[in-house]
């Protein structure tokens, strides 16, 4: 049985990620911003984070940012709380910092 991640993991996982975005070491594609603009107009549930990761093409689904939003369903499952607490705030900050990027 697949271990669950700790929040923890997910908050260090969405941190590093953000960090590298901000700092130019990692480039977001396209699809991933649409990816993440898509999940930021949606009410974060394992089935919506779920949903939106299938809906991406493989190469998203198993980069860095889908590796982060497949621990964030993970999470999700465990814990459906976490969609209204602060679980998922790292990520919500990565998917709003990634948003931004293609906002006009």
């Amino acid at each position: 049985m697949p271990r669950t991640p700790a929040p923890d993991s997910l908050d260090s996982a969405a941190a590093g990620l953000l960090h590298d975005y901000r700092t130019g070491t990692w480039f977001p594609t396209v699809q991933e911003c649409d990816l993440a603009d898509g999940l930021a107009r949606t009410r974060w549930s394992e089935h919506s984070l779920r949903a939106g990761l299938r809906s991406a093409s493989p190469v998203v689904a198993d980069g860095r940012l889908g590796a982060v939003l497949d621990q964030a369903v993970q999470v999700l499952a465990q814990t459906p709380e976490a969609a209204t607490d602060d679980t998922l705030l790292q990520v919500r900050v990565l998917v709003d910092a990634l948003t931004s990027a293609v906002s006009p």
